[in-house]
């Protein structure tokens, strides 16, 4: 069949197997992708896709082994959200798989498609998506042969591209092209990885053995990135990739997005635990996991192909000129027009986070700054990146006209405090001092010492202080706004304090109330706080408070002594 543009399909009409191709789709670095059908008695007609072996590629014992393991694997399958292989078949022009011919798209070019329009994927259709994935996972990961026989299965290598929705609504999870099961014919060398670097567990970067919980951490990717919109371990090389995976701090996405729910964050960042053991123990708890956080948000499938058809009405229109060409005579021009339309690059789907570069307690001062906008002027501040990016333009000018007005303010205040600068020590720059409680019997390093030295003098004056005015008895806790505005803000002092996990605060038994605190009023002197995480351990922390000098902190929660 002649196409435009001088182009010719060699392979329209071509038999492979018993399947008559309508038209390459893809060609990859080891096989090559067909759209094909077979026919039968009374119109009968099953479309279906052919990956075939190409010729380079037919040497490679490896991948040879890799191609008849996902035959072997896969066939078996029965599952709505697997994508079936119908197939196994050999020629002279070597191996190829019939399978499942789904007219969708996979997650990546879902991305794509709603950054082009300016819009975010839909939470509801993330934790659907999400939801199917884990109970397909569950089923490859307990899978029992038909002689009864365990055989589980592990993908290694769930990532976007191998996610697709189809446009009536079903999730289908493709590929399983090196995946393991118990007694796969090709073993992988130890040291060997294999899957999407971007994608891959903690566990799969060393080399350890995977189980099931593997996988899990993927969807946790997947999940982060479509809730974020953005790469979550992002490298210039794989390397980096992969250093990423097994240091870089993951932030929690209700941080990093003020309107994502702490439970859907849960949810994230269990899949996410390094620690494989702290992660769900199975697909389906992961999947019954994210139906509770949902609340009952959840997209069904006839409101996936809604937005699937939003979202690709074209590419709809070319898969069903490409099928309806089988029984009709179809111009070159519009076969050439569909083509192009299913083979088009959608170009990068996700930017990478920029995000990474910065601490966690730089993401919650940007999260906290959006609250108090929104608070403020009552608009929106999780509408589109287009709008949150005029807001910031008109934020902008009235900055610079402010600027202009307050430029000798701003003079004479430095001044001031130039001249008490050098009226007392210089403090050096950034996080504010932090004095971890230690048991009583481990040992208390020399600056340690000196420092609590320096608080139990600073003690004995104030109770000299005290004695002198009348007031030692006084409750260093009560607000002495009543007794004038100045000697208040002597006796407080600011904290502002974040965690890398979500934490409640307790002083003298009374809840501060949770992470992150922001610029709260504490008395003068040294605080002693209780700090509740999600694992319900006691841990403590004393912070030094002192009038006029604010302490910002930014600690991870585990690395503090318990009580």
């Amino acid at each position: 069949m002649a196409l435009e543009d001088g182009l010719i399909d060699f392979h329209r009409g071509e038999r492979i197997g018993k399947y008559e191709v309508l038209t390459q789709l893809t060609v990859g670095g080891m096989a090559e992708l067909f759209l094909g059908y077979t026919s039968g008695p009374g119109g009968f007609r099953k479309y279906v896709v052919i990956k075939r072996i190409l010729p380079d590629a037919r040497s490679n014992d490896q991948f040879v082994r890799m191609f008849l393991d996902e035959a072997r694997i896969t066939a078996a399958f029965n599952h709505p959200n697997i994508a079936q292989v119908f197939d196994l078949g050999e020629e002279d022009d070597g191996l190829y798989l019939a399978m499942e011919f789904i007219g969708g798209q996979n997650l990546n070019q879902v991305t794509s498609a709603c950054l082009k329009k300016r819009q975010p994927v839909p939470l509801a259709f993330t934790l659907s998506v999400a939801r199917d994935v884990c109970l397909a996972l569950h089923y490859a990961h307990t899978f029992t042969t038909p002689g009864g026989e365990a055989s589980p299965v592990i993908h290694r290598d769930v990532a976007q591209k191998n996610i697709m929705v189809t446009y009536d609504g079903t999730v289908k999870l493709l590929d399983f092209g090196i995946a393991k099961a118990k007694n796969s014919l090709e073993r992988t060398n130890v040291g060997t990885v294999k899957g999407t670097t971007g994608y891959m567990s903690p566990e799969q970067v060393r080399g350890d053995p995977l189980d099931g919980r593997s996988d899990l951490f993927s969807v946790g990717v997947v999940m982060h990135e479509l809730i974020t919109g953005e790469r979550l371990f992002a490298g210039k090389t794989e390397r980096d990739e992969m250093v990423k995976i097994l240091e870089d701090a993951i932030p929690w996405p209700s941080v990093l997005l003020p309107h994502i729910s702490e439970d859907i964050s849960r949810v994230v960042m269990r899949a996410l635990e390094r620690n494989v053991d702290r992660r769900y123990p199975s697909g389906r708890d992961m999947a019954r996991a994210i139906e509770k956080a949902a609340g009952g948000k959840l997209m069904d499938a006839e409101q996936r192909a809604a937005l699937m058809k939003g979202l690709f009405a074209e590419r709809m229109a070319a898969t069903r000129s490409l099928l309806e060409s089988a029984d009709v005579t179809t111009s070159s021009q519009v076969l050439a027009s569909a083509k192009r339309a299913l083979q088009k690059d959608d170009g990068p789907y996700l930017p990478e986070r920029k995000a990474n570069a910065l601490s966690v307690v730089e993401a919650r001062k940007k999260a906290e700054i959006a609250k108090l906008r929104a608070e403020e002027s009552g608009s929106d501040e999780t509408a589109p990146p287009v709008k949150r990016s005029r807001l910031g333009v008109v934020w902008a000018l009235l900055s610079l006209s402010l600027f202009l007005g307050l430029a000798y303010g701003a003079f004479r205040l430095t001044k001031l405090l130039e001249d008490e600068e050098k009226a007392s020590p210089p403090t050096p720059m950034g996080m504010g001092p932090m004095v971890p409680i230690r048991p009583p019997q481990a040992p208390v390093p020399d600056a340690g010492v000196a420092l609590a030295e320096a608080d139990k003098d600073k003690d004995k004056d104030k109770d000299t202080r005290d004695k002198d005015r009348g007031t030692k008895d006084r409750d260093p806790d009560r607000d002495d706004s009543n007794r004038g505005g100045a000697r208040s803000r002597k006796t407080k002092g600011e904290v502002t304090l974040f965690l890398d996990e979500p934490a409640e605060v307790f002083l003298k038994n009374k809840s501060l109330g949770r992470t992150p605190l922001v610029k709260r009023s504490l008395p003068v002197g040294q605080a002693e706080l209780i700090l509740v995480g999600e694992d319900k351990k006691r841990r403590v922390l004393a912070v030094p408070v002192e009038a006029g000098k604010p302490v910002r902190l930014n600690l991870k929660l585990r690395e503090l002594p318990g009580r």
